[in-house]
């Protein structure tokens, strides 16, 4: 059994989906869209929220808060199509996540096709031997 690999290529990225509590047995697989993010090192533009110290408010608005994390990392993300296991079926359905997909340049839309290619193979090649 191969490790299935993570697989970026310029802004979007093919990469197990996360999840809030225990991940299931058999995971979903995302593709993501990265872009930058408008936070970045920003801290010092807003003000700490005395309510609560994982947050910070525009100085303008104390009611819009925003997580100290945002601050962290260069680039942001976004999920535009999910790889669902369909357990009767035995393999991974392609999922887009609304209209998302169609926001996407030719040149990323190039990208996108090359990474759901990627994610069929690696995912819906030997079920048996990777599940």
């Amino acid at each position: 059994m191969e490790e299935i690999k993570e697989k970026r290529i310029g802004n979007l990225m093919f990469r197990k989906a996360t999840y809030l509590g225990n991940e299931p047995d058999v995971p979903d697989w995302d593709i993501d869209y990265y872009y930058p993010n408008i936070y970045y090192g920003k801290e010092k533009d807003f003000i700490k929220d005395t309510r609560s110290p994982e947050f910070y408010c525009y100085p303008n608005n104390q009611n819009a808060r925003i997580h100290k994390n945002c601050f962290k990392h260069k680039e942001a993300c976004f999920t535009i199509a999910c790889f669902v296991y369909d357990k009767h079926e035995g393999f991974y359905d392609v999922k887009f996540v609304g209209d998302r997909p169609m926001n996407l340049t030719e040149e990323e839309w190039m990208t996108f096709r090359k990474l759901l290619k990627y994610g069929n193979e690696v995912l819906n090649t030997e079920q048996d031997e990777v599940y």
